[in-house]
């Protein structure tokens, strides 16, 4: 944890000292990608101190799920640890990629449905988030889309009304192939949180308090970008950083569900890529000349976190179950 906020200071802070004018100049993409990757590098050194950990850490998932995908004489070895009287807590060898989440990747029909899941979901978040906000007031929805025909017209050169259909569609796409590619650059901050921290938090206090607290500190992580003014633009810092808070809990928390019921990161980093990719969404459905509050509107808003929220706490009320059995108790 301290790595990842070290490391964010560090190269969040150049951005926090420029001024505004010194800051549209500077290259924004390289340091917020750099920013991404911390908390991987930070899991990473994590991983140097601690080279041996539960099976339930090792696999989100039941551990008997796990015994499946192993060697026989690994069978072998986890029916003499479901013997004893507190399994959770028998140490096995861990391999980096097991640590940070990335394996294991079998079986292949689990990964890939929650990985579809991931996205789909998200995408139906990103999106149901925007009527709901113009029902609450907070969202200039408008469903004829016209910054979204005005934007296709100008590059069709003609009204492209009766194309709208088809232009949808093929914006869909756009963004589900920006989220399938850009799923590595979001693996980075799911190696840290959800498949690092995450399992081993859920270990000691539980998946209830595993969620909020690695909310909060993912959320406390985006602090050097919030003060240099990304994700809520002109927000005061403590009030942006509250909002991330929320943020990073509620969608942070269906991001573990994911992780753990998968067994890896990869459900959780389609999910996010998918986050960061439907965000052109908000500008479709919106009314021409009117500003979003991102505050309250969209995914990234107040209004946005009703739908997630409301997973979430059925998640929680089943806890153990949602998030797999990592703890002794």
């Amino acid at each position: 944890m301290l790595v990842a906020l070290t490391l964010g200071w560090l190269i969040g802070l150049p951005l926090v000292l420029m001024s505004p004018e010194e800051r549209s100049a500077a290259p924004l993409d390289l340091y917020y990608n750099l920013f991404m990757l911390t908390p991987a590098v930070a899991a990473l050194a994590a991983y140097l101190l601690e080279r041996r950990q539960p099976l339930n850490v090792l696999y989100g998932h039941r551990a008997e799920a796990a015994a499946r995908d192993q060697q026989p004489d690994q069978q072998k070895e986890l029916q003499e640890v479901q013997q004893q009287a507190q399994p959770a807590r028998t140490l096995k060898p861990q391999s980096v990629t097991d640590a940070l989440g990335i394996t294991p990747l079998r079986p292949v029909r689990r990964l890939l449905s929650w990985s579809v899941l991931g996205l789909l979901l998200f995408f139906a978040f990103s999106l149901a988030a925007l009527p709901l906000g113009g029902a609450l007031g907070v969202y200039p929805f408008d469903p004829s889309m016209p910054l979204f025909v005005q934007d296709l017209s100008s590059r069709l050169g003609r009204d492209a009304t009766e194309f709208i259909a088809t232009g949808v569609l093929v914006e869909v796409g756009v963004i589900f192939t920006a989220s399938v590619l850009g799923v590595f650059l979001h693996a980075g901050i799911e190696m840290g949180w959800r498949g690092y921290l995450f399992p081993r938090l859920a270990l000691r206090w539980g998946p209830r308090a595993a969620v909020v607290v690695t909310g909060v500190i993912s959320g406390i992580w985006y602090a050097p970008l919030l003060a240099a003014g990304f994700f809520y633009d002109q927000t005061p810092v403590f009030q942006a950083l509250a909002l991330m808070l929320g943020f990073s809990i509620i969608i942070g928390g269906v991001l573990a569900w994911l992780r753990m019921q998968s067994g890896s990161i990869w459900p959780a980093a389609f999910a996010q890529s998918m986050i960061s990719a439907a965000a052109i969404l908000h500008f479709w459905f919106a009314e021409a000349g009117q500003m979003v509050d991102l505050r309250q509107a969209t995914l990234q808003g107040v209004s946005g976190w009703i739908l997630p929220g409301l997973l979430l706490v059925g998640l929680m009320v089943f806890a153990h179950r949602a998030f797999g059995e990592v703890t002794d108790r």
